[in-house]
């Protein structure tokens, strides 16, 4: 959470709620149970993309299905 009490995913889907229309590239920084960092780039079906975002992470942006997942970054452009 930062200064403002935006958690990032609060900040995603504002960004993509705004941007959704518009955006071409939807890119995402995923660290795994590893520790290692996977970077997702999406090109198409962005806003399909950003609403399984939206409903398979919680608000720490945590995967449901394995919390060891979890998505520490992102830019929609």
């Amino acid at each position: 959470m930062d200064n403002n009490g935006y958690t990032l995913k609060k900040r995603f889907a504002e960004e993509a709620a705004e941007k959704k229309d518009t955006a071409q590239l939807l890119i995402a920084a995923v660290k795994l149970p590893t520790g290692a960092v996977e970077v997702i780039t999406n090109t198409a079906q962005i806003a399909a993309k950003a609403d399984y975002y939206a409903k398979a992470y919680d608000d720490e942006f945590k995967l449901k299905t394995n919390p060891e997942v979890q998505i520490i970054g992102f830019m929609i452009i």
